[in-house]
């Protein structure tokens, strides 16, 4: 009546769309991962040029807070 016949039935593998599913998830997990370390990484302290208080000349330490006391304490 309609004619064409019966639809196609498309196969598809359950277990292959599982595993390209959690390769997909894994690839964005770690790519958020890489991402959080990155940030993490630029932010820290040693990244940013934190060296110590004779790096640059400019600090309290330096410029002779610390010169007029020689000992610890009192």
């Amino acid at each position: 009546m309609c004619g064409g016949g019966a639809p196609k039935v498309v196969q598809t593998d359950p277990q292959a769309e599982a595993d390209a599913a959690a390769d997909a998830a894994a690839k964005a997990a770690n790519a958020d991962a890489a991402a959080r370390k990155k940030r993490k990484k630029g932010s820290s302290l040693l990244a940013s040029g934190a060296e110590g208080a004779d790096d640059s000349g400019s600090s309290l330490l330096s410029t002779g807070a610390q010169a007029q006391k020689n000992t610890l304490g009192a």
